[in-house]
């Protein structure tokens, strides 16, 4: 993807694993980051590594003069987030989370419809993602060893989708895990939730990655209604980019939204959006200081989990110094 990639040149790989070097072997592979860093000319650095490892990472190569380009979960907790938020404020460098999962014409039609009144006043949001993970991720996959591994490493893109359609922050969050018998997660698979969003919005969230149920596309099964009506989106489970939104006005006919292209989609999109933040100076659409409050919805989901209460999402932004 980066290789070919328009404006976007590969300097080099970092794996510690000699054998994952191998897979790239037109450009430069090293098995440390300084060792790269110290080598290679580079405007910026993709960190796609394991989440627990994002701060030391994405510090190290903010701390060299890098922008950064972070798979989410940009940190495992807010401190990390804010520690990284302020070395890159110092460092005057992008620092941008890939939320990739905004960037596809069925989601974009529903955020354009709903920050454009389409339904006027926000009721509720349900969502619902089912996956089958026995047959999508290798034996020896991390995700099975992870705590929380569906709240951390799946509802984060969730969360934020559920903040850039509604315009509102989490507020709040009760939420639930449950072990599913034969999965071969070491850890919870499932998840239900109660969001609170600004304005008195509830939402309705469950995630399930060793469900027996029809499967989801990734981005879930969504409803979104509105004093005006409601918004259905349902996708395919082969392409996240593709699926169909209908819009329901009450007492109307049910009609298919106009879905429009997009020149860039998926990850190329948020490399592209990297790129035009760097050229540009301005701060991408899901930079660190807008993403950290889709970390907190996130990390606020695990903590009522963990402490078996609700959970005050704007009370931990707060402690930060965020205001919401």
């Amino acid at each position: 993807m980066v290789a070919g990639a328009p404006g976007v040149v590969l300097a080099a790989v970092v794996d510690p694993d000699p054998e994952a070097r191998r897979y790239v072997e037109a450009v430069p592979g090293y098995g440390v980051l300084e060792e790269a860093l110290e080598a290679v000319e580079c405007d910026a650095v993709l960190v796609a590594t394991p989440p627990p490892t994002h701060h030391a990472v994405a510090k190290a190569a903010l701390e060299a003069g890098k922008h950064v380009l972070c798979e989410k979960p940009l940190a495992t907790s807010l401190q990390d987030a804010f520690d990284l938020l302020e070395v890159a404020e110092r460092a005057q460098r992008v620092l941008m989370v890939s939320q990739n999962y905004r960037y596809n014409a069925p989601f974009r039609a529903v955020q354009r419809l709903v920050l454009g009144g389409e339904l006027g006043e926000l009721a509720s949001i349900r969502i619902s993602c089912r996956r089958d993970t026995r047959k999508l991720f290798a034996p020896e996959d991390f995700r099975y060893s992870m705590r929380h591994p569906y709240v951390l490493d799946m509802s984060i893109h969730h969360f934020d989708l559920i903040r850039a359609a509604s315009g509102r922050d989490v507020r709040g969050v009760y939420a639930r895990s449950w072990r599913v018998p034969d999965s071969p997660f070491v850890h919870h698979p499932a998840v239900a939730a109660l969001l609170d969003l600004d304005g008195g919005v509830t939402v309705i969230y469950e995630g399930d990655w060793a469900t027996h149920e029809p499967e989801t596309s990734w981005n879930g099964d969504w409803e979104i209604v509105g004093e005006a009506g409601r918004l259905l989106w349902s996708g395919s489970l082969e392409d996240r980019g593709t699926g169909e939104v209908v819009s329901n006005r009450w007492g109307r006919e049910p009609l298919p939204v106009e879905q429009q292209d997009l020149e860039f989609v998926e990850r190329e999109a948020t490399l592209q959006a990297l790129r035009a933040s760097i050229e540009s100076g301005e701060p991408p659409e899901t930079a660190v200081a807008d993403n950290v409050r889709s970390l907190a919805a996130m990390l606020g989901c695990v903590e009522s989990i963990e402490s078996g209460e609700g959970v005050d999402v704007a009370a931990l932004l707060a402690a930060r110094g965020a205001k919401l």
